[in-house]
């Protein structure tokens, strides 16, 4: 089951989400851009095994991470927990729910996402869609 709220939690104390969004909904509220993501991951659901976790860190919810067969689809961690530790953690969260390697595709003007993925060990590829990083 998909949880609004805890993609809301995600995004909650992130005063910057918008320069990193799906560029549409940049001039947007972060409810309007919840409520997108929410929608959109509504959408994978009938095309593949789909899964949303909330992510617990040391007994303490800091986001949540949505995949869809071996495709990291989405993810949020919210601000107070983006430190090295956590955010160490959260990508072995990620990394344990899948069987194999996994892709993921970030908008390009999400760099603090992709700089981060990069940091995990990621590599980036090329991509077909215009303004997609792969």
């Amino acid at each position: 089951m998909i949880d609004i709220e805890t993609i809301k939690f995600a995004f909650e104390d992130d005063d910057d989400i918008m320069l990193y969004c799906d560029p549409k909904y940049a001039e947007s509220t972060k409810e309007v851009l919840v409520n997108s993501i929410y929608d959109k991951l509504l959408e994978f659901l009938p095309y593949g095994d789909c899964k949303f976790e909330q992510v617990v860190i040391d007994n303490n919810i800091v986001g949540f991470v949505f995949i869809c067969d071996e495709i990291l689809v989405s993810f949020g961690i919210n601000n107070n927990y983006r430190n090295k530790q956590t955010l160490e953690k959260f990508f072995e969260y990620i990394k344990l729910l899948f069987k194999k390697d996994f892709k993921s595709f970030m908008w390009k003007r999400n760099k603090r996402a992709v700089n981060w993925l990069k940091k995990c060990g990621m590599e980036e590829e090329v991509c077909n869609y215009e303004d997609v990083v792969q």
